[in-house]
């Protein structure tokens, strides 16, 4: 796929996070994704930093759109590990860019790594991914 029709079939396929305001992809190509992030208030905890599952949520959205790039149909490409580290607290102000990397498209699993990056640049999570790749049976 394109940037242009991930972008669309994310936005129509899971609206509940790309169809709101202060997420989009930027890239997708050749197994690597970017998108850009801005938390709102539903998605910190206390001390006003970004919540876990939100950059989770983030390394997920990334990884699928890194394989939505790749020629493979990868759109019934399920998560089956996520694996990730927190490095640092991440604050509430300014976007958080994701980037994913397919580091392996297998006919059955596929990894990827990811990493979010806060507005000065540092590594804020880092995370390895598997997900399972559909088996398309023949049609008889």
């Amino acid at each position: 796929m394109t940037l242009d029709e991930i972008q669309a079939y994310l936005i129509a396929e899971f609206p509940q996070v790309f169809g709101k305001p202060g997420i989009a992809v930027d890239r997708a190509a050749d197994g690597v994704a970017a998108l850009h992030f801005t938390p709102g208030e539903e998605h910190l905890r206390p001390g006003r930093i970004v919540s876990g599952p939100t950059l989770m949520m983030l390394a997920d959205a990334a990884a699928y759109a890194a394989l939505l790039s790749l020629p493979a149909d990868a759109r019934m490409a399920v998560t089956t590990n996520l694996n990730v580290t927190f490095l640092r607290a991440t604050p509430a102000d300014g976007a958080i860019v994701q980037e994913a990397r397919v580091i392996k498209s297998g006919k059955r699993l596929s990894i990827i790594v990811c990493e979010a990056f806060g507005a000065d640049g540092a590594v804020l999570a880092h995370a390895t991914m598997t997900y399972a790749m559909p088996i398309i049976a023949p049609v008889s």
